[in-house]
């Protein structure tokens, strides 16, 4: 037999809780990706905010005036400072010269590094594998 009058208060205040939960989180990546200031390596976006504080879209636009007008006036400074970014980043033919000279030798060092972190792992494989 169903209840009739089924009391579903602490439900809801649970559903409420959750979402107000997941709110925070959306502000905090939103603040963090703010703070990074850094739109090539860390660009903000609805989807990457979406990804990072594990919400869907749907619950963003759910919350246009807390959570979509805060992310949307960041992505909108955010695109002037890349438009700045772009405009002053004019280098010179030497510069790029030595620009290309010096990530050619952090590529070789890399490479060593990674050749000798390989022999060292095989070396512990070896060890592992004779026990």
């Amino acid at each position: 037999m169903a209840n009739i009058n089924p009391n579903t208060s602490k439900m809801v205040e649970s559903k409420k809780m959750e979402s107000e939960i997941k709110k925070q989180a959306v502000l905090a990546v939103l603040k963090e990706l703010t703070l990074l200031d850094d739109p090539i390596s860390n660009p903000i976006s609805k989807a990457e905010i979406c990804r990072k504080a594990g919400v869907s879209k749907t619950f963003l636009y759910s919350y246009k005036q807390e959570l979509l007008k805060p992310i949307d006036e960041a992505i909108t400074k955010q695109n002037q400072k890349l438009k700045v970014i772009t405009k002053k980043q004019t280098f010179s033919e030497s510069s790029k010269d030595k620009l290309i000279e010096s990530l050619k030798r952090r590529v070789a060092e890399l490479d060593e590094d990674n050749k000798k972190l390989r022999k060292d792992n095989s070396i512990l494989l070896g060890k592992l594998a004779n026990r």
